[in-house]
């Protein structure tokens, strides 16, 4: 008798970051905007986050806490000069996301995903 063990992952929701009345992950004139967004959304582990920029206009970073308050983007956790780009949410707490390009993060381009337990 043989026994196998299979783990499946259920892919959950694809949330299109800012929503559409955002226009995608791009610098806004409300620097308020991304956070705002992220605190209406109820993130799950194995959510996606897709982030819908032009390469070389944006990029998106996942980085530790410190950074993000900071906008430093020395040490990235992951970083994607290229877009579009999906961010599964692998592991639930606080996941800190900011854009690298010029002085965009310290503009606002930034946010927060609180992620739950799926």
């Amino acid at each position: 008798v043989v026994y196998m063990q299979f783990h499946v992952t259920v892919a959950g929701k694809v949330y299109l970051v800012g929503g559409p009345e955002l226009g995608g992950w791009k610098l806004q004139s409300d620097p308020r905007a991304y956070a705002l967004w992220s605190a209406r959304q109820q993130f799950k582990t194995t959510d996606v986050l897709w982030f819908n920029f032009t390469t070389g206009e944006d990029s998106v970073a996942e980085v530790k806490e410190e950074a993000y308050h900071a906008c430093d983007i020395k040490d990235p956790i992951r970083l994607e000069p290229g877009g579009p780009d999906r961010f599964t949410l692998l592991t639930p707490g606080s996941h800190f996301f900011i854009c690298t390009k010029f002085d965009h993060c310290q503009r606002g381009q930034k946010f927060v995903a609180n992620v739950t337990p799926r």
